[in-house]
């Protein structure tokens, strides 16, 4: 049996993307240890990423962006933002429960 295929970038739903983003952050501000510990690549929309392991959702959203940087550089940051900040509120309705 193979393996699913990971979403390239181009692949990926915005929520997905961002949730990368999420990630990728945190490794260039707190070290790719640490964040991934703590602040892991929780993917949100595709069946296939979500049901990544933690190491492998965090190696996905690495090597998919190629780091804060590198995406920042490659779609901007105004869409890097705007991907982060929806993922990001995603992420909090997720942990509440769905309430706002």
């Amino acid at each position: 049996m193979n393996a699913p295929k990971l979403s390239a970038w181009d692949e990926m739903s915005d929520l997905d993307k961002g949730a990368a983003l999420l990630h990728v952050w945190k490794c260039s501000w707190e070290g790719v240890s640490y964040a991934g510990r703590e602040y892991p690549a929780r993917y949100l929309e595709s069946p296939v990423l979500m049901a990544l392991d933690r190491v492998a959702a965090n190696k996905h959203a690495r090597a998919v962006t190629g780091g804060w940087d590198a995406i920042n550089n490659r779609i901007g940051v105004a869409e890097a933002e705007r991907l982060y900040d929806a993922a990001l509120e995603a992420d909090r309705k997720r942990i509440l429960g769905g309430a706002s």
